[in-house]
């Protein structure tokens, strides 16, 4: 299962906080510097760490790992989309300008300035998410190596 409640619950919660943070650096006026882009890679890692977390508490000594990465992946997909359709209505139809001020900034293509940006904002929220779930889920992924195992097993350099 891809989304549980919780697990919609809480990329609801990266989604508001990834249009806040964004809200708040464009009411400071600094919006056209790309760069701050990056503060969105920790503020979903934090959340895909909750989600791959709700993943494994509901399913503690069955935990795989395709479950975490998939639940990882469908709720950065989740984020990446409705984050990405915010910031087009915001540059499309709140702050129209604020494309020509990073177009500025930033020479894309031309006559493609404002698709690509909006492919960039996707493309960026899809490989942190990725990358994200790669690196949390380790952290509850359970080892085989334990030294039960080890001890049950025989070496192979022994004949039998």
């Amino acid at each position: 299962m891809l989304f549980s409640k919780n697990t919609l619950k809480i990329s609801l919660s990266i989604i508001a906080l990834l249009i806040a943070c964004f809200l708040i650096i464009a009411s400071i006026g600094v919006a056209d510097k790309i760069y701050l882009s990056f503060l969105n890679a920790p503020i979903m890692a934090a959340g895909l760490y909750f989600i791959i977390r709700s993943v494994y508490k509901s399913q503690p000594h069955d935990f795989k790992y395709m479950d975490g990465f998939l639940s990882g992946l469908a709720s950065g997909f989740l984020i990446s989309v409705v984050f990405t359709v915010f910031m087009a209505i915001y540059l499309f139809e709140i702050n129209p300008n604020l494309v020509q001020e990073i177009s500025a900034s930033i020479p894309l293509a031309s006559g493609t300035d404002e698709v690509g940006l909006l492919l960039f904002v996707f493309l960026s929220g899809i490989s942190t998410a990725i990358v994200s779930s790669l690196l949390i889920i380790p952290i509850f992924k359970q080892s085989w190596n334990t030294r039960g195992v080890r001890n049950s097993q025989k070496p192979l350099n022994q004949n039998s």
